[in-house]
């Protein structure tokens, strides 16, 4: 054992003498060679002999994933893969007694005789539970919640399972959908997966075990919408993790498994059409089909899957934008309703996807090859009505969105067993791309129409002017949307400001190498232990490509190539200018459903000919690219991260098992971006500086690793773990890229940021038994270190914050002028506060098989997080002092301060409550499921007031899902789901006073419908 550890500490210590990752990574793959021959050489303290099998049902035949199975009166044991198979190493010889358990099954008892060395079968049937002299009847939704009950009692990590029955049997609509059931698990921007409100950019996704890209244009966040549940035989969520998991995690790790074909020839083809009541859109459809089989004695099996999706939904959701009133010190300002928006989402979006899983059993282990890919294109347009109350105007305006997105996933990975040394090795390739196919309207910018000669509201009966100056301290947004308004506004509303337009294109690539070794060494009866070691190299390549147009409508040149786009309205020029009517869409009917059809929306555009307009238009701009703002966000470059661990798993006595280990990484950035030179900001005239673009940094870093699990008894257990993870910054805030208008915008990114780095502390009671299920109890902590954040520094105080922009001297060089005292540079720093995250979780998964009929065949899922998260957000004060000159006492002088304020709010994206409860049953040919989710308020920003947080409240969705087994032919099945069946609203609040003198409530600042949506559905599968 001391040779053993001995030969790893060369992991840990600085790879920098060598330039780079490469040279640990190989010396890594040196040591492990070693450790094999040494450890070879080490003979255990018992006789090297195996017991394999397969643990399967006694009536079905179909494998029990995760069956326990343990040589009694040691602590030698295993638990079955996800095909029911196990392996126990070191087993002792002579006549033994296997002990097998399975939630569900009743336990048995099996003898076998071990020899010497060598191994020995024994597959294992197991009984399920019944009522004594009842008939065994296992419903598909309990069999899927066993499976998920036991693989989560018998994983290492703290974890939670979503089944592969489970997925298949009621499958929900994505990989996305089917996460947001576990606790502590809920969704942001519709699909990417917030863990214990943990934010998805800091959060890990893989497929296989194999890392995702992002598929974010300005963070590390992946989006999972677009993986089809079909494709997944099981989800897991690990809470903490092991020192054979990358480190680079916060929240948690995502992990959804791909399915291999099972024995035999297998079909599935399924086709759903969908009802979307919000908009009434009936054109909604999602597909799939798959076929499998093996051969060559089921040593090779092929599976081979497509599916295609589309949705036409999109929110309805009315906003309102608030303005201090008078500015008092923080929390204490009043505030009024400055304008609401009407804003009707037309979004539709096209899923494709396939994959090919290969895989070929060895005497001693497999090759899984698999290639995956899906594909999504997002047809985005938001209509928006916009009613100013401050100048008595109404704005008619539109962005649009159109753009596509690839994933796709190549792996080999194989595993082996040389004797009782496991062996597995993976190399993938993964890349996600963006491209944009039209967008406008866009950086804070809408294609906007006004008609600034009228004023199509606020006149009171005589036709006198309201002003609004009072009466809009005390408005809600149900006040505003009732305020008369004068439809015929917009026949009169012109095109105004600016246009603009904007591509956004990224494409990244993941190459992952990675090789573990596990090794079982026996040290004696009652102490087992299993020793693991490898290592990875991962190189992640990147690339943003950013392209801006704009124009001013008030311009010559925007009429160059559309004076005559519109045949009953010619001659377009500054004066004659584009009308809203040009470009209006008369008969919008999904408008009449807008707001539950209590509030019309009327004004949208014609989208085909808006398009058209504005391919048009844009070629005749001159110039139409601006270059500033297309150069700024563009950035190439490469990360490269290498990681080698050691770690040991020791099982003492027949309840204590102890995890612990250390992890090495180390990350290089190697990354190049641009410093513009902006010398005016409206018709993109500037300079690009080939200078102080580029960064090439190095980070090492040591994660310590524990984890305790104790069983109190044999029907419940304790577990505890300490980890550590970290997450690295958003690409935009960590590029090395620069920007500056001389007297107006700097904007700079800063690549010595540091990765926000987490302790965290878990511990869980779980109680599991044939009639309880799997009931748990858990707390987590999480204290995480350097945050980023955005904020704005005046320049001469960069350095104070160790913020990245270039000083007086570089300025002189390029021969440009340098920044004036007062200039303020956006950028991003670390917040020195650390944040803090306190949770608890409770879960009850449960079958009452034991009950009569028809009860015996109700499933019950439920689990509640609550959450409290607290951070010290740094808040940055710009101040200009002015003092008398000493030298001469008639002038001023500046003084330029940045003042350091701190004040305390919740984290982004923390929810303080999660419930989820699902109620499921089975009756013969019948399966029903009904399902509630519950996510508590969340903070969506934080302001530089306590006034500007804006927080969700409550949200409440119903759904349910029934299908029937036709009886004409086997495998064939029909079912109908509802979506968010009550059609709540998600509302948006702000916490403020209304007058000086009144109370701080909370104020209604926006209301957001999303889709009620019923699916019909056939399958066949067999």
């Amino acid at each position: 054992m001391r040779k053993l550890l001995n030969c790893f500490m060369p992991l840990f210590r600085s790879d920098m003498d060598h330039n780079g990752p490469l040279p640990g990574t190989r010396a890594l793959l040196l040591v492990g060679f070693v450790c094999v021959l040494l450890t070879g050489q080490a003979q255990p303290l018992i006789a090297k002999a195996t017991i394999k099998g397969q643990v399967i049902d006694n009536i079905t035949g179909e494998a029990l994933p995760a069956a326990n199975v343990v040589i009694q009166g040691t602590n030698f044991g295993a638990a079955a893969d996800f095909n029911g198979f196990y392996t126990i190493t070191n087993a002792p010889s002579g006549e033994q007694t296997l002990l097998v358990s399975y939630i569900g099954y009743e336990s048995t008892e099996i003898s076998v005789d071990v020899p010497e060395s060598g191994s020995v079968t024994k597959d294992i049937l197991l009984k399920a539970v019944a009522v004594e002299g009842e008939e065994i009847t296992i419903t598909a939704q309990a069999r899927g919640q066993r499976e998920a009950i036991n693989q989560q009692i018998r994983a290492d990590a703290i974890k939670n399972v979503v089944s592969s029955t489970k997925i298949h049997e009621l499958p929900d609509a994505s990989a996305a959908e089917a996460l947001s059931r576990l606790p502590g698990v809920s969704l942001m921007e519709g699909d990417k997966v917030v863990i214990r409100g943990v934010e998805s950019k800091l959060n890990q996704v893989l497929i296989n075990g194999i890392e995702l890209p992002s598929t974010d244009m300005e963070d590390r966040s992946t989006n999972l919408g677009f993986i089809s549940s079909n494709l997944l035989s099981g989800i897991e969520v690990t809470k903490a993790i092991t020192p054979d998991m990358d480190a680079n995690t916060i929240g948690g790790v995502i992990n959804l498994r791909l399915r291999e074909a099972p024995s035999g020839l297998h079909f599935d083809v399924f086709t759903q059409g969908a009802l979307n009541t919000q908009d009434r859109t009936y054109d909604n459809y999602k597909a799939w089909a798959s076929i499998s089989n093996r051969f060559l004695d089921d040593k090779l099996g092929v599976f081979l899957q497509g599916n295609a999706t589309r949705f036409d939904g999109g929110q309805d959701r009315v906003g309102s934008d608030w303005e201090i009133a008078q500015d008092l010190p923080y929390g204490e300002a009043p505030y009024m309703m400055n304008s609401i928006t009407l804003n009707d989402q037309w979004n539709v979006n096209n899923d494709r996807g396939g994959s090919l899983i290969l895989d070929y059993k060895l005497p001693d282990g497999k090759i899984v090859l698999q290639n995956t890919i899906a594909n999504n294109v997002s047809d985005n347009t938001a209509f928006r009505t916009i009613y100013a109350f401050n100048e008595t105007l109404a704005e008619y305006a539109i962005t649009r969105d159109k753009y596509k997105k690839d994933l796709m996933i190549n792996a080999l990975q194989a595993e082996y067993n040389f004797g009782n040394l496991n062996t597995r090795l993976s190399a993938s390739h993964s890349s996600t791309n963006k491209a944009t196919d039209i967008r406008y309207g866009d950086v804070g910018q809408f294609m906007s129409f006004q008609n600034t000669n009228s004023h199509p509201y606020g006149y009171d009966d005589e036709g006198n002017r309201i002003q609004f100056l009072n009466e809009r301290r005390f408005f809600t947004i149900e006040d505003a949307l009732d305020i008369p308004k004068d439809e015929t506004d917009a026949n009169n509303a012109t095109i105004q400001g600016w246009v603009v337009a904007r591509d956004e294109e990224f494409e990244q690539h993941l190459y992952n190498y990675t090789l573990d070794f596990t090794l079982p060494v026996a040290i004696s009866d009652n102490i087992q232990s299993e020793f693991k070691f490898g290592g990875k190299i991962k190189t992640s390549e990147r690339t943003n490509d950013v392209e801006s147009y704009f124009s001013g409508s008030y311009d010559t040149d925007y009429y160059n190539a559309t004076s005559d786009f519109f045949p009953d309205h010619p001659n377009l020029s500054p004066t004659n200018p584009v009308m809203y009517t040009d470009l209006r869409d008369p008969d919008y009917k999904r408008g009449e459903y807008f707001l539950e059809g209590e509030h019309e929306f009327k004004f949208a555009y014609d989208r085909d000919l808006m398009d058209d307009y504005m391919k048009t238009s844009i070629k005749g701009w001159t110039p139409a690219r601006h270059m500033p703002y297309s150069e700024r966000d563009d950035f190439s470059g490469s990360e490269t991260f290498s990681a080698g661990y050691f770690m040991g798993n020791f099982n003492i006595g027949p309840r204590l098992t102890l995890i612990g280990g250390l992890r090495y990484e180390h990350y290089n950035m190697d990354y190049n971006a641009n410093f513009v030179y902006c010398t005016h900001s409206v018709y993109g005239d500037g300079a690009i500086f080939d200078t102080l673009n580029t960064v090439d940094r190095n980070d090492e870093d040591i994660f310590p690793n524990f984890h305790i699990r104790y069983k109190v008894t044999d029907w419940s257990d304790i577990r505890l773990a300490y980890t550590e993870g970290i997450s690295r910054p958003d690409y935009r805030a960590i590029m090395p890229s620069i920007y500056f208008e001389p007297g107006g915008y700097a904007l700079a990114g800063n690549p010595k940021l540091k990765p926000a780095r987490s302790a965290n502390y878990d511990a869980y009671w779980s109680v599991y038994n044939n009639e309880i299920g799997l009931f748990t109890l858990g707390g987590f902590y999480k204290k995480i270190d350097n945050t980023f954040f955005q904020t704005g520094i005046f320049y001469p105080n960069l350095n104070h914050y160790d913020a990245s922009f270039p000083g007086d001297d570089v300025w002189d060089t390029l021969g440009a002028q340098s920044p004036t005292g007062s200039q303020t540079v956006t950028t991003y720093i670390n917040n020195p506060n650390p944040a803090h995250v306190r949770g608890l979780e409770v879960e009850w998964q449960t079958n009452f098989w034991y009950l009569p009929k028809p009860l015996n065949s109700m499933v019950l899922n439920i689990n509640y997080t609550r959450s409290w998260s607290e951070m010290d957000y740094q808040q940055l004060r710009n101040i200009d002092s002015t003092y008398k000159d000493p030298d001469n006492p008639r002038f001023l002088k500046h003084k330029y301060i940045t003042r350091d304020t701190a004040r305390t709010a919740r984290l982004l994206h923390q929810g303080n409550h999660n419930l989820n409860v699902v109620l499921g049953a089975d009756y013969k040919d019948f399966s029903g499921r009904i399902s509630f989710r519950m996510q508590g308020d969340v903070i969506t920003s934080v302001g530089a007031r306590p006034e500007e947080d804006a927080f969700t409240g409550n949200f409440y969705r119903w759904d349910f899902t029934l299908k029937q087994k036709l009886p004409f032919l086997d495998g064939l099945s029909v079912a109908l789901n509802g979506v968010n069946v009550f059609h709540n609203p998600l509302y948006e609040y702000r916490r403020f006073r209304r007058t000086v003198d009144g109370n701080i409530k909370d104020n209604q600042t926006s209301i957001a419908y999303s889709p009620r949506i019923f699916e019909l559905n056939l399958r066949y599968n067999f």
